[in-house]
């Protein structure tokens, strides 16, 4: 891609009184009278893209260069060119310059701006004369400058004059050869102290020692973690234990709660020994109220003649005795005899009442069935209701009894229910489920169980924990690469102790080749590591010094041969280079007559025709030269550059006659249409009027006029 301006930004300073903007085109003519800043504009563009310190054509202190002034002002602004990077580059007074960059792989040359920039009319390249010079062909040509910086890195005689033969370097110089030597004889110093350990039995035992050492030091480090883990972890199984048992009943709790259950048993033992009485004495309690039902009906409704019989017998009697005691105290006693015959009204008045009714059917066939229920149940026969009479009397304390028993039973039974609601509402507290009674004991006995069980766990835990000897300070929660193993970890231990001696006593037998080393290295550390290190980086340093002796001596010497060698084939690449496309067509576009271009062996320029006529350009018009100078500018700049790019013309074609001015402005256009991109900056007006005819025929966006105030 062409490299172009796209944008030119300059602040007001100087002799400019306004702000100069312009977006260029292809050709752009900028018109200016004296004072106007077209000067000034010029340098700045300079000071922007090109470097202009020391060593560079344009000198600040004008006192310094005859060819060129360059005013003391700083001008502000920037200039924005395409081409040069992957995005827009912006130059500035005090940025990076043209010549900074890289283009075809090459450097740009510091005289870049000599190609690019033609100020005050004046075309040529040098001062010379012809105007080109050998100086600047191989500057632009061959790569010169190049040439010689390479050969100015190459400061020693030594090197240059050094014979390389067979392997060996030979020099009748000293100097930096001398100092490969110096390098040699160190590096074989140490090589051999290598040797000397190499072949030292005990400081290769040390190393396998101090290596055994380390790595069981280091599996120790690993145990002694994978220890504290593991206290770590039984503090922890340690604690949820323990909040284990808290969740579960104290053993006081239990007890009292088997206490109860206890008593409970005890209540129901009393209940079922009640229960089993009453079922007992259900037959006697039967019987007894089947008594009192039987001797009621029997006494009201079934009692029979024959007991009645009896009765009168006995008023009978009575009334008898009373009669005969009657007509007996009628002889002796009055009184007796009245009391007599009274008892005898009464006995008569009683037999009287007493005069039995006839019995029913129904009630003879209720008495069958009684005195034979009374015979069933007492096994005797039922006579009257003194019978029953007597067998109530007999089974009242039975009855009386079951009567306590049933009062006892309900009370138990009550008691019972509340010891139980109790006891379950306990053991749902402690087991968190319902438990039937017959499960209680065993639950109580599992709850102890499992309190005895996790109080084991507790105390191994304890006693393991107890044996780590760990603080809780240095508990490692995260696990480690190995796990702990008390008797690894011992015999680890005793395997170091072992070590540990046998490394002791190779030390002592290795001090004096430490000595050495230590005198050989500069390292005064009495580590054997640390002294072998150093010796190995005294080896590599001493070696590397060597092999870099070596390498820079063959690399400068063989550089300083090639830039020899190149030199002498230097004008054939030179021919090659002004014969080449990029110089002879432009030249040809330009001049119109010229087709050819070479270099005497004075370093000047001879120009040829298509007819094969040779012309020096020294001896050219000044009109011809001017063109020949402006067609190298560019074939220059574009072997340069790489490409097409920008040119800057500040009033070049001013010496110029009418007639040749014409034919100048053509050769532009040419330029132009090649993919050159022209600044123009004058203040003829005669150019203007040539310039502005020729650009319109590139339209509105390749030309641009622009005129200062």
């Amino acid at each position: 891609m062409a490299i172009r301006i796209e944008r030119i930004s300059i602040n007001r300073g100087g002799p400019l009184k306004d702000d100069f903007i312009l977006e260029p085109a292809e050709l752009n003519l900028i018109y200016g009278s004296n004072e106007t800043g077209k000067t000034y504009i010029v340098e700045a563009l300079i000071d922007f893209l090109f470097k202009t310190g020391k060593g560079s054509p344009w000198i600040k202190n004008k006192n310094n260069s005859p060819e060129s002034t360059f005013r003391e002002w700083k001008p502000g602004g920037k200039v924005l060119v395409s081409g040069l990077e992957d995005t827009t580059t912006v130059f500035t007074s005090g940025g990076s310059k043209l010549e900074d960059f890289r283009t075809s792989g090459n450097s740009l040359p510091e005289e870049l701006s000599r190609l690019m920039v033609v100020r005050a009319g004046d075309t040529r390249l040098s001062s010379t004369g012809d105007g080109v010079g050998d100086s600047i062909l191989r500057t632009y040509l061959s790569g010169k400058g190049v040439l010689d910086e390479i050969e100015k890195t190459i400061k020693h005689e030594a090197v240059k004059n050094a014979v390389i033969e067979n392997g060996t370097i030979d020099s009748k110089h000293f100097g930096f050869v001398n100092d490969r030597l110096k390098a040699e004889k160190e590096r074989n110093k140490v090589e051999t102290l290598q040797l000397e350990v190499d072949e030292s039995a005990s400081l290769g035992a040390v190393n396998t020692l101090e290596n055994t050492k380390d790595r069981i030091s280091g599996q120790l480090k690993e145990l002694e973690d994978a220890k504290k883990h593991r206290a770590y972890m039984i503090s922890q199984e340690l604690r949820k234990l323990e909040l284990d048992m808290e969740g579960l009943p104290s053993e006081q709790d239990l007890i009292g709660l088997g206490t109860e259950i206890s008593l409970y048993r005890a209540k129901f033992k009393n209940l079922t020994d009640i229960e089993e009485e009453l079922k007992n004495t259900s037959d006697e309690e039967d019987n007894y109220i089947w008594l009192n039902k039987a001797r009621e009906e029997y006494l009201s409704h079934v009692e029979t003649p024959a007991n009645r019989s009896l009765i009168d017998k006995v008023t009978l009697a009575l009334l008898l005795f009373f009669i005969l005691l009657t007509a007996a105290a009628g002889f002796f006693s009055r009184p007796l005899m009245i009391a007599a015959a009274a008892g005898a009204v009464v006995c008569l008045i009683l037999r009287s009442r007493n005069e039995p009714e006839p019995v029913s059917p129904s009630a003879e066939l209720r008495r069958k069935k009684l005195e034979e229920e009374f015979r069933r149940r007492f096994q005797h026969e039922l006579t009257d209701s003194a019978t029953l009479q007597i067998e109530c009397q007999k089974m009242e304390a039975a009855h009386i009894r079951s009567e306590n028993l049933r009062d006892n039973r309900m009370e138990f039974k009550r008691d019972k229910a509340a010891m139980e609601a109790s006891i379950l509402s306990r053991l749902h507290a402690i087991a968190g489920e319902e438990v039937p009674v017959n499960h209680w004991d065993f639950r109580i006995e599992e709850i102890r169980n499992q309190k005895n069980e996790i109080q084991k766990k507790v105390n191994s835990l304890k006693v393991d924990l107890s044996s780590l000897n760990i603080h809780e300070d240095s508990y490692l929660p995260d696990p480690p690469l190995e796990e702990w193993d008390k008797r690894r970890y011992l015999r680890l231990r005793e395997e170091l102790e072992i070590v540990s001696v046998d490394l002791e006593r190779e030390k002592q037998s290795i001090d004096t080749l430490k000595t050495a080393i230590a005198v050989a290295t500069g390292n005064n550390s009495r580590d054997i590591r640390e002294l072998l290190t150093a010796l190995e980086d005294k080896i590599e340093t001493t070696e590397n010094m060597y092999k870099g002796f070596t390498a820079r001596i063959l690399a400068e010497n063989t550089v300083f041969r090639a830039v020899r060698e190149f030199r002498s084939q230097e004008n054939e690449r030179l021919g090659e280079a002004l014969g080449s496309d990029e110089v002879i067509f432009p030249l040809h576009r330009i001049t119109g007559h010229y087709t050819g271009l070479k270099m005497d062996s004075d370093g000047y320029l001879n120009l040829s025709t298509s007819e094969g006529d040779e012309f020096p350009l020294s001896q050219l018009s000044t009109g011809a030269a001017e063109q020949v100078y402006i067609a190298l500018r560019t074939g220059f700049a574009e072997i340069t550059m790489g490409e097409a790019a920008f040119l800057i013309y500040d009033d070049a074609f001013q010496h110029s006659d009418w007639e040749r001015r014409e034919n100048l402005v053509n050769r532009v256009i040419g330029l132009v249409n090649s993919g050159w991109q022209i600044f123009y900056f004058t203040m003829d007006d005669h150019l203007k009027k040539l310039f502005d005819k020729s650009g319109r025929d590139l339209g509105q966006s390749g030309y641009k006029s622009v005129s200062l105030n």
